[in-house]
């Protein structure tokens, strides 16, 4: 039986969701074994970002790879290649007692899942909001010389500055790549000039880092499998490890791990005694990570060391280009060899089951 049309869609949402699934457990496995060992939080962060990435990525390669042919490939010869004449494909031939109720379910899935990445993608102006709503023209004006220096590294870093004038400290960068730094008047004039240099830093490194476009494509991922629990957490993992690689980041660009830690202290008692806002990228009101954070950057050595400094700041960009690559290229090289290969093996091996 022909697998066309609507059929071919729901069989590869369910087959992407299910092998999605399976694939994110096995994930969220191996990033817990490798988080047991004493790791940099580099290294935990792009294990981290891989182990959410990874199997939607190849959720999708197997899918393209294996029900693509279908319509690429002429009716007789897909007949042929199933003399069952069977219209149940790759892991829908474990899940046919459930049919067609879990290929419905999983589009409804799917759609909720579109439902979600549109809702995330506009909170963020939920998040503007917040911050307008804590505007006060009654606010302590900075002094001049506050604002050149933010200016002079935000000018080194390229990355804009706005200035907000309110008295509830703050600071965040806002955008994906053409980022701002959105930092108030409130935080210039409750940091010392060391410590303000080192949040800014810290926000600069988030920047060239292009972490809010990480943040995003994380965000999607976590959601594309019922799985989205342990996804979630392994989300909330690679967040604090970022964390702390911008700290590290920003004491060594300023040799002065003490005044990292300062800054986070002071902060976080300024964000204490007043009303939270989704503001500041720079500290969480999270305690564990917080005393971690601190506890981190205060055994940092006091020795600038910009190599490593500039090493962490690179930004994944140009592996997400090789990824992209890759997937492209593998799949029409696939699909043009041998359409059928990647169908025939996972109907193989399904077959041994």
């Amino acid at each position: 039986m022909e697998l066309r049309g609507w059929s071919l869609a729901l069989a590869s949402i369910e087959n992407f969701i299910l092998i999605n699934t399976a694939l994110s457990v096995v994930s969220f496995a191996a990033a817990s074994i490798f988080r047991a060992g004493s790791r940099h939080p580099l290294s935990l962060a792009r294990f981290y970002a891989a182990a959410l990435i990874a199997p939607p990525v190849v959720s999708a390669w197997l899918v393209c790879a294996s029900l693509l042919p279908a319509l690429l490939i002429g009716s007789n010869r897909w007949d042929m290649e199933h003399e069952n004449s069977h219209s149940l494909h790759l892991l829908n031939a474990l899940t046919s007692p459930l049919d067609p109720a879990l290929g419905y379910a999983a589009a409804g899935f799917a759609l909720l899942t579109a439902m979600i990445a549109i809702y995330l993608a506009w909170s963020a102006r939920f998040r503007l909001s917040q911050v307008i709503n804590r505007l006060d023209i009654g606010a302590e004006p900075t002094s001049i010389d506050r604002v050149k220096q933010v200016e002079a590294v935000c000018r080194e870093r390229g990355l804009a500055v706005g200035l907000v004038v309110s008295s509830y400290p703050f600071s965040f960068v806002w955008g994906y790549l053409r980022s701002k730094l959105v930092v108030s008047t409130g935080l210039l004039n409750s940091l010392s000039a060391e410590e303000l240099a080192g949040v800014l830093e810290h926000e600069a490194a988030h920047h060239t880092r292009r972490d809010n476009l990480m943040k995003w494509t994380l965000t999607i991922c976590r959601y594309l499998s019922p799985a989205f629990p342990l996804t979630v957490l392994l989300y909330r993992r690679w967040a604090e490890q970022i964390e702390m690689i911008c700290d590290e980041i920003a004491a060594r660009r300023i040799a002065a791990p003490v005044e990292i830690a300062g800054a986070l202290v002071r902060i976080k008692r300024l964000t204490l005694a007043a009303p939270r806002i989704a503001g500041s990228g720079f500290f969480s009101n999270d305690g564990p990570n917080f005393e971690r954070r601190v506890a981190r950057v205060l055994a940092l050595s006091d020795e600038s060391e910009i190599g490593a400094a500039d090493y962490m700041s690179r930004s994944f960009t140009r592996m997400a280009m090789v990824v992209g690559a890759i997937f492209a290229l593998s799949l029409a090289v696939t699909l043009v060899v041998s359409p059928l290969a990647v169908h025939r093996a996972i109907e193989a091996a399904l077959n041994l089951i």
